[in-house]
């Protein structure tokens, strides 16, 4: 098998590639961090990857929720582009109707403040930030070429991935845990009963390689699929069990809650 993995060098994709790797399976790395030739949103750089190979895991995105709020142009031009560019390099390559997969890598925030916890695949999707309508669109997108094109297609919703040596140190755990550790103050955009299903980084790994198995076993040519624990934690939870297991003197402070925000959120793994 070959598979190509854009944002190969990011959080989820590096250890994606790891595993892949480990399963030897042919990794062909697409991240701009490793080449400013490789960007997703340059569609010929994308096209002269995809000849030869069996799918793509597509994860290249502006992958933060204050970063896409800061930089909004920048967060369509990346999320949209980028998913565009890949379901249109591989419409463009088929043969005999016969085209590589693609998984899209997705968030949780298409579904917004969902009224009903736990969510669902069925639940609504009402985005509230730029980053969520970002990768709500580009799921559309995938259904559209889908149906349309005959793509095979998965989408793949993450949820408040965490932890591994390539974490973003300013995250919510890790910066807790940081903060902890020097005794500082643990500082919450809210109340603290905001509530989340944080998803270990080896636990999304393994949903992305169920999905890539699925995806090469079955015909159907579209389907979602939550990643998600099912067990909801509030951040004010979560500062208390950072502060005790680390056995810091450090407290937590609350400050004014952010507008683009999801307060609460957790999915059905079911």
């Amino acid at each position: 098998m070959k598979i190509l993995i854009t944002g190969s060098s990011g959080f989820i994709g590096s250890a994606l590639k790891r595993l892949l790797e480990e399963k030897r399976i042919e990794v062909i790395p697409f991240d701009i961090k490793d080449s400013p030739l490789d960007d997703v949103r340059d569609f010929s750089a994308l096209q002269s990857k995809v000849l030869g190979i069996d799918g793509i895991v597509h994860l290249a995105a502006v992958s933060r929720v204050k970063i896409a709020h800061d930089n909004p142009l920048e967060c369509i031009n990346t999320n949209i582009g980028g998913i565009i560019n890949v379901l249109e390099s591989v419409r463009l390559i088929h043969s005999d109707n016969n085209f590589p997969w693609v998984i899209f890598g997705s968030s949780r925030e298409v579904y917004g403040e969902s009224a009903i916890l736990p969510v669902n695949e069925s639940s609504t999707r009402k985005a509230i930030n730029v980053y969520g309508v970002s990768k709500l669109s580009g799921e559309e997108l995938c259904k559209v070429y889908s149906k349309n094109y005959g793509l095979k297609v998965r989408v793949l919703r993450f949820s408040n991935v965490y932890t591994g040596k390539n974490d973003h140190l300013d995250r919510v755990i890790p910066k807790f845990i940081l903060q902890a550790f020097n005794n500082e103050e643990l500082i919450i955009n809210g109340t603290g009963e905001e509530i989340f299903d944080f998803t270990y980084i080896d636990d999304t790994i393994q949903g992305i390689w169920g999905c890539i198995q699925e995806i090469e076993k079955h015909d159907h040519l579209f389907d979602d699929f939550n990643i998600s624990t099912g067990v909801p934690i509030s951040l004010k939870q979560l500062a208390d069990t950072i502060i005790k297991k680390t056995r810091s003197k450090s407290t937590v402070e609350f400050t004014k809650p952010r507008s683009y925000d999801v307060n609460k959120f957790y999915a059905s793994p079911s």
